[in-house]
């Protein structure tokens, strides 16, 4: 898609999906990951070390941004990054299924937090090549509004879910498993 096609698309359509896309991977990890691993009975140890590693390729994620304009465009960046984040949840679902769910889960987590990082790089380069400086400051709103729904939806709603599923449920893991983000249909 042309730049010039692209200008023509209201933003509306593009912004909320993206800035909830990017709040949705960082507030499970940051947050709702910690819950997780406490209601399935791992060391606070291991959760404060392992939860606060994973969160590292945010802090790092500036210094990767000029590499991805050096393989493709930003906007591929961004739907490559959905679409890949969603399937890891997935598969993190199916991880809480396992023996040694504890190991397999931090390496997806890890994967996610760099495909999140990476999301969160690339939406930023298109919010700015694509929007005029007036449009920024119109849309600014819209971009908060809905990463803090994210928020809400990650480290609230699905937690609680997932901590109603776990009381009507044998094993804990199945509440956890049935509410993980991008992969909640179970929840309803």
């Amino acid at each position: 898609m042309s730049k010039l096609k692209t200008k023509n698309i209201n933003p509306i359509y593009w912004i909320p999906t993206t800035w909830f896309a990017m709040g949705l991977p960082f507030v499970a990890l940051s947050g709702a990951s910690s819950i997780m691993y406490k209601n399935l009975g791992i060391s606070d140890t291991k959760i404060a070390f392992w939860t606060s590693l994973i969160m590292f390729p945010w802090t790092i994620k500036p210094l990767w941004g000029p590499f991805l304009e050096m393989y493709k465009t930003k906007k591929f960046f961004v739907y490559t990054t959905q679409i890949f984040t969603g399937v890891l949840f997935g598969l993190l679902a199916l991880t809480l299924q396992m023996n040694h769910f504890f190991s397999f889960s931090i390496a997806i987590l890890t994967i996610i937090a760099i495909s999140g990082a990476t999301h969160d790089t690339a939406a930023d380069g298109v919010y700015l090549n694509e929007l005029t400086p007036k449009l920024q400051a119109k849309f600014v709103g819209w971009q908060g509004a809905f990463y803090n729904i994210a928020k809400v939806l990650s480290g609230g709603v699905l937690v609680y879910m997932a901590g109603q599923l776990e009381k009507r449920s044998v094993s804990k893991m199945h509440g956890w498993w049935s509410c993980l983000p991008m992969g909640s249909s179970w929840c309803y």
